[in-house]
């Protein structure tokens, strides 16, 4: 009886480690996106570092771990940046299942597989944010934006790849996922 008290103390302890170290990652992810990120301009475009931690956490830890690091850290973002609520979590969500394609690769620890699926991801948040700005009523260039912002972001997205994938790898073996063993 006191070993299983025991154990269900420490999933506890491990899942609120998890759920501190998340929003630590987040908040950080968050306030650099928001503040430095958004004011670079590279060929027409700013990189999106919370996209990139998204679907490379998603590749790492799953889509369900996927799903809510975007959640969470889209609201993060809408609110900091003023955007509409919803929005940002909503366009990263829809990008999360890309990381099933992942799940049995054939690249395990290559850089090939995160570079592919965030190439794929960027457009598919780029499009959803367009879709919910014609929803509210704005005018949207889809043509003109996907050439002019969202092609110049898969490039500055994916160079981001080469940086955040290996350090998600690495947080990812210093957490061990909460099981709930009860």
């Amino acid at each position: 009886m006191a070993k299983a008290s025991r154990r269900r103390t420490l999933t506890i302890r491990r899942g609120l480690t998890n759920f501190y170290l998340m929003a630590v990652v987040l908040t950080l992810v968050v306030l650099v996106q928001a503040t430095l990120l958004a004011r670079v301009r590279l060929v027409g475009a700013s990189p999106n570092l919370l996209l990139v931690v998204v679907v490379c956490w998603s590749l790492i830890r799953g889509v369900s771990d996927g799903l809510i690091w975007g959640f969470v850290g889209g609201l993060a973002l809408d609110v900091i940046a003023g955007l509409p609520i919803g929005t940002s979590s909503l366009a990263l969500m829809a990008t999360t299942p890309l990381a099933g394609l992942g799940k049995n690769s054939v690249f395990p620890g290559s850089l090939t597989l995160p570079i592919l699926l965030v190439a794929l991801a960027t457009p598919v948040y780029g499009w959803m944010v367009l879709l919910s700005e014609m929803i509210r009523g704005i005018p949207v260039d889809w043509l003109a934006s996907t050439v002019r912002i969202i092609g110049p972001e898969i490039a500055l997205n994916v160079a981001l790849v080469v940086i955040v994938y290996p350090a998600l790898r690495w947080l990812a073996t210093q957490i061990r996922p909460a099981q709930m063993e009860w």
